[in-house]
């Protein structure tokens, strides 16, 4: 099998016929589109990082690099942090030297696994069960534009020791004795709760772009983290990929966050109540690694009626989140349904409270 070239700026050129070679992921290889030749990407174990010397190594430098196309020698100069690009002139696949850019380099990517046919089908079902969609659009929808892009963001590793005090109630039913006679009355019996908590925490995902929000990212996860590589830009051959814009401080805080609603729905799974009064957490964060870590996204943007939604699809999982329009026609009909069913009880209560 013949060996590709690797260029200098990061280029993966087919030896056999000079054109740029992509990483496909069904095979997990490097393929050549034109001849078909393939080359298998060493896989290592990736590096972990100790957050509190490494945390201002995260910050965001704001100024953008300058490459140069391997193809047709074109200069561009890199915005918005982007690690992986085309180039604007010729359209040549292009991995930027990260040796040349300032602040954290990738730790670790989690390949491509999905196919671009293969998400396609999986937004097709996405759009499909959206029950407020136009039918028009569920029984026509096409794709304008889907990008495969490899997202940035940091896994931390945490353990946590919390302590906590809470009122949480339970109901209760009781007989009390009325003019009327025997009656059953529906009460809440509050206790207060208190002690400590201690968990560790595995792979808190917190993304670092600017193209998705951390609730987006959230409606698909998880992301497959134990199949995680040690970064190799290899991987990016053929995708885009977004460099983090947001501080290493900044993403701690939102994992924190998303670690602190973990601890305190278990605390209250413990004790099952019925009602929370409230309940006051507090939690010491220590022995934090993270990696930073470039994740697999399917993206796809579509038009509908001249407006412009999108989806979004998890390329390890298929699982998909995004917007759709909503059918003004079927929201008419519920608002319909839901009234008929207050009146229909309304008038059981009145005919039935005069019998």
């Amino acid at each position: 099998m013949a060996e590709p070239k690797v260029n200098t700026a990061g280029v993966i050129k087919c030896k056999s016929c000079g054109a740029d070679m992509v990483f496909d992921p069904e095979s997990q290889q490097l393929r050549c589109p034109y001849c078909d030749i393939t080359r298998d990407i060493e896989r290592r174990v990736p590096h972990i990082r100790d957050f509190e010397s490494e945390r201002h190594a995260g910050e965001v430098a704001i100024d953008g690099d300058i490459y140069k196309c391997p193809n047709c020698g074109g200069e561009s100069e890199i915005q918005g942090f982007s690690t992986a690009v085309s180039c604007p002139f010729c359209g040549g696949t292009n991995v930027v030297k990260l040796e040349d850019m300032k602040g954290l380099k990738p730790d670790s990517v989690l390949p491509f696994a999905l196919t671009k046919d293969t998400a396609v089908q999986a937004g097709q079902k996405w759009i499909k069960k959206r029950f407020f969609a136009p039918s028009k659009l569920k029984k026509n929808f096409t794709v304008d534009k889907f990008n495969g892009v490899y997202i940035p963001s940091f896994a931390f590793d945490s353990d946590t020791a919390s302590t906590y005090d809470g009122r949480f109630g339970t109901d209760k039913t009781r007989t009390v004795q009325t003019k009327d006679g025997p009656k059953t009355e529906h009460y809440i019996e509050w206790y207060h709760v208190s002690g400590k908590w201690n968990r560790f925490f595995e792979n808190t995902m917190v993304e670092a772009s600017t193209q998705i929000h951390q609730g987006e990212l959230n409606k698909i996860l998880p992301y497959d983290m134990n199949n995680a590589t040690a970064y190799s830009r290899e991987f990016l051959a053929g995708f885009s990929a977004e460099r983090y814009n947001t501080s290493l401080d900044d993403s701690f805080g939102t994992a924190k966050s998303e670690m602190d609603s973990v601890i305190r729905n278990e605390i209250t799974r413990h004790y099952n109540p019925d009602h929370v009064d409230y309940l006051h957490v507090s939690t010491v964060f220590s022995n934090v690694k993270f990696r930073y870590t470039l994740l697999p996204l399917w993206i796809c943007g579509y038009k509908f009626k001249e407006k412009l939604y999108r989806f979004l699809v998890n390329a390890r999982t298929g699982k998909a989140t995004g917007t759709a329009p909503k059918s003004p026609g079927k929201i008419a009909l519920v608002v319909l349904f839901i009234l008929a069913i207050i009146a229909a009880i309304a008038a059981i209560a009145i005919f039935g409270g005069n019998q």
